[in-house]
């Protein structure tokens, strides 16, 4: 496997595989955030139901309960204690004392606790431990709670608290201390957190593991099947490259010791052409002359393909004059399109310069696409040549008026071998390697070549040279 191809596997693994782990550890982070919600949930309803019970207990101004041993009376509201007819004495419980027997209860019960703290209680009890004189503090203007998880000794708790505004019905116990809205305290929750917190760091450590888990299975994946794969793939590319660089080696070769002989016959038939005056021998000597002639053109086309795909195409490029050139081209197959009654025309302007080109492989271009447009038109037809010079370069046309070329073959015509549909208008034979070479040819001197085409239409081929050529 080459070089740019391991980067691209390796790339593609390590931007999937940190793709799959960024999901695993967001799903991680989604958890953690889901229950760290979950417990805000709960503790805004306990402060919702610990400020019904104040709301409650002030609306009647306090509750009044037995007083028993069990019972602790407040300094703060004995002087309002009263005793019944019956002698039981009952004690006043405001909605301090009563919301913290209850939370009391419930942290017995349930392990959560709640109370009612102010800025300036009458009760020291009610004085705000660190973290809500923080939290009271940092509240922004229409923040409705701060959350928090701390450590106690304990275990991890999940702490909130709701701020309370100064009222109508906080003046009966803390008199005009403050003016309508000023923050007084707080509704303060603290729920168990323990076992969340280890849950959610059981979820991080399990997701991790997994993401780890699923980075190797997909490394060993990508290496097992998409990294052997492409290596293998790779050495089958190698060994059918050396294979098709064999076989042009074994094709140039065959095609070079076939040229020698096959020549030696062209001139013996010429020979005996010369010499024979029979009627009946002449004939078959110009069938043996024109088979040869096609034979050779094949074998000429042969060695020129497997130059060009070794790259032993020896180029020799110089200064060559555009316009003598496409006439030179143009007068010789004109005299060979006669046969078929096809008129061969060149369409050139002056001023189109010189190019640096191996003159006898761009004739050799020009020969070829010429004498394909004969080859697909009827009689009685043009074959027009033509060229241009503008700032991005020279552009050299050959247009037709034959059968045309089918849409869905256009992109195949420059390849070798390739046969289109469109059969030649006099039997002529066709090898499909005319076109790959004069493709070839021209991209070798940095120009390009395309075709346009429809069936019944005719055929234009334009060959474009880059500018400073």
């Amino acid at each position: 496997m080459d070089r740019g191809a391991k980067f691209y596997v390796m790339s593609a693994g390590l931007i999937l595989g940190t793709a799959v782990c960024s999901v695993m550890l967001g799903m991680a982070f989604k958890q953690d955030e889901m229950l760290h919600e979950q417990a805000r949930k709960r503790a805004s309803a306990l402060a919702d139901m610990a400020m019904l019970a104040r709301d409650w207990n002030t609306a009647y101004g306090g509750v009044f309960v037995e007083r028993t041993p069990s019972v602790a009376v407040s300094p703060f509201t004995e002087g309002r204690d009263f005793t019944a007819p019956d002698g039981k004495a009952y004690t006043l419980k405001s909605h301090m004392p009563m919301i913290r027997e209850i939370s009391e209860r419930a942290r017995i019960s349930n392990g959560f606790a709640f109370r009612i703290t102010g800025l300036e209680p009458l009760n020291p009890v009610n004085t705000p431990d660190d973290w809500e004189k923080a939290a009271l503090s940092g509240l922004k203007p229409g923040e409705r709670e701060a959350t928090g998880v701390v450590e106690a000794p304990g275990g991890m708790q999940f702490r909130s608290v709701r701020p309370l505004y100064s009222d109508a019905s906080c003046r009966s116990c803390h008199g005009g201390s403050g003016g309508s809205g000023t923050l007084m305290g707080g509704i303060s929750v603290t729920l168990p957190y323990q076992d969340l917190h280890a849950a959610i760091r059981r979820n991080f450590i399990a997701m991790l593991s997994l993401s780890a888990a699923l980075l190797v299975l997909f490394g060993l994946t990508i290496y097992f099947l998409i990294w052997k794969m492409l290596d293998r793939l790779s050495r089958q590319k190698a060994e059918l490259a050396a294979l098709n660089e064999t076989k042009d080696r074994l094709l140039g070769m065959a095609a070079h010791d076939l040229r020698t002989p096959l020549a030696g016959v062209v001139g013996l038939a010429g020979l005996l052409r010369e010499e024979s005056k029979d009627p009946l021998a002449l004939g078959f000597v110009e069938g043996i002359l024109e088979s040869s002639a096609r034979m050779l053109g094949l074998i000429n086309e042969l060695l020129d393909v497997t130059k060009i795909n070794t790259g032993k195409l020896d180029l020799k490029p110089r200064p060559t004059d555009i316009k003598g050139l496409l006439v030179e081209s143009v007068r010789f197959n004109a005299m060979l399109a006669r046969q078929k009654d096809i008129a061969v025309v060149a369409e050139l302007p002056d001023g189109l310069g010189t190019a640096s080109v191996d003159p006898d492989r761009f004739k050799q271009v020009l020969d070829n696409l010429i004498s394909n447009a004969v080859k697909y038109s009827d009689p009685r037809t043009t074959v027009t040549v033509g060229a241009r010079l503008d700032a991005d370069g020279r552009s050299i046309w050959v247009q037709d008026q034959g059968v045309g070329i089918k849409e869905e073959e256009l992109g195949r015509v420059f390849d070798e071998f390739f046969k289109a549909s469109s059969r030649p208008t006099a039997g002529e034979s066709s090898h499909g390697l005319g076109l790959a070479i004069v493709k070839k040819i021209v991209e070798s001197h940095g120009g390009t070549v395309s075709v346009n085409s429809a069936p019944g239409k005719g055929s234009r081929f334009v060959v474009r040279l880059p500018k400073g050529l």
